[in-house]
């Protein structure tokens, strides 16, 4: 067979493919999760009665020739990496990114939609990158404004401590004996 009559077998195969519920799996949300064989010598769904519950078979699978393949027949890729890119081939692969940290991953999204290949695990690429960068753009924004308003703020203690020292320096000396009694007042306060 070629592979698109495969791939349609593996489209209708996929709609009559139920949903398999664990044994029990109706009463507790837990064990919904994943299937486990059913044990129990009077279960009803090891013993196969109708309306409880399919089990996992070999005729729900898809075709042999189609495993590992996206619906649409594309070979799925992981990348971490731009030097995975090179090994790729246009037409048939769909991408799938691992986990990496945004500034890589928004480098990735942009070489891959010039490339105009499939991303499988990022829904919408270009909202996607347009949203990181603006984050970006405005962290920079706020950290150059928290760096000015230091600035500032050094600039003004130093401004107040020069305008101390010519102070200090116009006081005369009467005035400067006066200060240091008044703190030493102060210090033997807190003492008792």
């Amino acid at each position: 067979m070629k592979k698109e009559e495969l791939l349609i077998l593996k489209k209708k195969a996929k709609k009559k493919k139920p949903h398999f519920l664990r044994q029990e799996g109706h009463r507790r949300v837990k064990l919904e999760e994943k299937w486990r064989n059913p044990k129990g010598y009077h279960s009803k769904t090891r013993r196969k009665f109708r309306g409880k519950g399919k089990s996992p078979n070999p005729g729900y699978g898809s075709p042999r020739a189609l495993k590992g393949l996206t619906l649409e027949g594309l070979n799925i890729v992981r990348v971490s990496n731009l030097n995975d890119l090179k090994k790729l081939d246009v037409k048939n692969d769909a991408i799938v990114i691992a986990r990496v940290g945004q500034k890589k991953k928004v480098e990735l999204l942009k070489r891959l939609l010039e490339l105009k290949i499939k991303i499988l695990n990022v829904l919408k690429p270009e909202e996607f990158v347009k949203k990181i960068e603006d984050e970006a753009m405005k962290k920079k924004e706020e950290k150059k404004s928290r760096e000015e308003k230091k600035k500032k703020e050094k600039e003004e203690r130093l401004k107040k401590a020069e305008e101390k020292k010519k102070k200090e320096e116009d006081k005369t000396e009467e005035e400067k004996q006066e200060e240091a009694k008044e703190e030493k007042k102060k210090v033997l306060e807190k003492k008792e």
